[in-house]
């Protein structure tokens, strides 16, 4: 991490992590960082005086929500962070940790988490410039992504960088992102917009069960709404196979894999499994309501004998009284001897009731995951996600009614060739071009670097084929009245 703003440059790490400020308590560059960001007041929360920065239970408390006035973050698009601790942190792993549900490892993308916390870290007004893969943007299962950040922030530009732009060391689209975070006021006029708005919202449970209603088997696909389906692309994801197929498609032995199943197996291999884990549930909990009947039938029978013997015997009630005292002695001692080895068996039995009611849920789930109409039942049932359709249809609405420009651009020359060596600007006779301090010019059209300072302050008078993409922007910036840019 580096932060530059008071006249030096900061660098901590590389063992920080900006993830988890958890991290940070672990090595000398966490607690200078951590020191550092309380010196110079970019905490949201007030650290207080005597807090010694040693107990990481209160990393998220205190380190959360920061104040930068600009972050600009290159974050990696590749690995995945499994923590599920930390991952309940993100509102963004919420979708990651639903599909996982209680038995499975939750796994989110890192930039996807770097996208909120670096949002997280701007004040209120604060900006940030990310570079992103292009699937960021354009993928429908990420929706959910770029509808949380419109909640957050003002969506100020969308720059799509040249294929080669990090060759050779990844031939990855990618954009960059340009965001501005709401202040409380901006936040505060939203919400009332969108409480004006929800008025209005589809009732998407009725919906759905019309859906149902009017489908006697499984719900085509091209008949469930498009804002329906696209949250169940990115909420559920079917069960995996229980062996899956080697990729050059031969078994251990040498011998060809057998094709996958249908999904009519599947289908049946998984209401088959459904039913012998309730059979099973009704066995052991059978066995368990005998157990206690033996113990009833042995006190029946230890109470017929007694019945017996008083009918029978000759003597006195005190003689009675005393025959049956060393026999009722040894009755007790019967049942509780039966008892104590039952126990054992008990707690066995109830174990494996425990085990099977939470398997029977699971795999009643996982038998929905494989038709449309199990999974719209799953949507049905979860009110989490019918609360976030209705808030999806809602900031849509919310979304036309703020209807703010966005400056797009697209880098057509981004100053190297496919092998990821740097293309130099080259005069009429081929010669490389240089500029004042006698480096030759890349030949790119992100920054016109012969441009200075006074000639932005008159954008609007620069020549359009002078213009690259950043000052193209500032004139952008300048039309729309951004306060962050003036002429002053």
């Amino acid at each position: 991490m580096l932060i530059a703003g008071d006249g030096h440059t900061n660098i901590f790490g590389p063992d920080v992590s900006s993830l988890d400020p958890r991290t940070w308590y672990e090595n000398s560059s966490g607690q200078a960082l951590m020191h550092g960001l309380r010196q110079a007041k970019l905490t949201a929360a007030k650290i207080p005086e005597q807090e010694t920065l040693k107990d990481d239970d209160r990393a998220w408390e205190y380190f959360d929500e920061l104040k930068f006035d600009v972050v600009l973050a290159n974050p990696p698009f590749a690995g995945e962070m499994k923590d599920r601790k930390m991952l309940a942190r993100y509102e963004l792993a919420k979708p990651a940790l639903k599909r996982a549900g209680s038995d499975k490892a939750a796994k989110e993308e890192r930039d996807v988490l770097f996208i909120e916390r670096i949002l997280k870290m701007l004040r209120p007004g604060g900006r940030a410039a990310i570079v992103l893969p292009q699937g960021k943007f354009n993928n429908s299962s990420l929706a959910f992504i770029r509808e949380w950040i419109l909640k957050k922030a003002r969506l100020l530009a969308v720059v799509g960088l040249h294929p080669n732009t990090f060759k050779p060391h990844t031939g990855t689209k990618t954009s960059v992102l340009f965001i501005q975070k709401y202040t409380d006021e901006q936040l505060a006029d939203i919400a009332r917009v969108h409480d004006d708005v929800a008025k209005d919202c589809p009732a998407y449970e009725t919906e759905i069960e019309a859906l149902l209603d009017a489908h006697k088997g499984d719900v085509p696909e091209d008949a469930i709404p498009d804002a329906v389906a696209d949250l169940i692309s990115e909420t559920f994801s079917e069960p995996e196979l229980d062996e899956p197929a080697a990729e050059d498609g031969e078994g251990e032995d040498g011998e060809e894999t057998p094709e996958p199943p249908s999904e009519e197996d599947r289908i049946a291999a998984a209401e088959d499994k459904v039913d012998t884990l309730r059979s099973e549930l009704v066995g052991v909990k059978q066995k368990l309501i005998d157990l206690d009947s033996d113990v009833e039938a042995l006190e029946w029978q230890q109470k017929t004998e007694i019945d017996a013997i008083g009918d029978t015997f000759a003597g006195t009630a005190r003689e009675l009284s005393a025959h049956l005292k060393t026999i009722k002695t040894e009755h007790k001692e019967a049942v509780k001897a039966l008892k104590a080895k039952q126990k054992e068996t008990a707690k066995r039995l109830k174990a494996e009731i425990k085990r099977l009611e939470k398997a029977i849920p699971e795999a009643e789930r996982d038998l929905k995951l494989l038709t449309s109409r199990g999974k719209l039942e799953l949507v049905l049932g979860d009110d989490d996600l019918i609360g976030t359709l209705k808030e999806r249809w809602i900031a849509a609405e919310v979304a036309k009614r703020l209807d703010y420009p966005i400056f797009m651009a697209v880098s057509e020359r981004g100053g190297k060739n496919n092998s990821g060596d740097y293309e130099f600007m080259l005069d009429a006779e081929g010669h490389m071009i240089e500029d004042a301090s006698g480096q030759p010019k890349i030949d790119q059209d992100l920054v016109n670097y012969d441009l200075t300072a006074s000639d932005l302050a008159d954008v609007a008078n620069i020549p359009d084929d002078e213009l690259c993409v950043a000052e193209a922007f500032v004139r952008f910036a300048r039309d729309q009245g951004l306060h962050f840019w003036s002429a002053e």
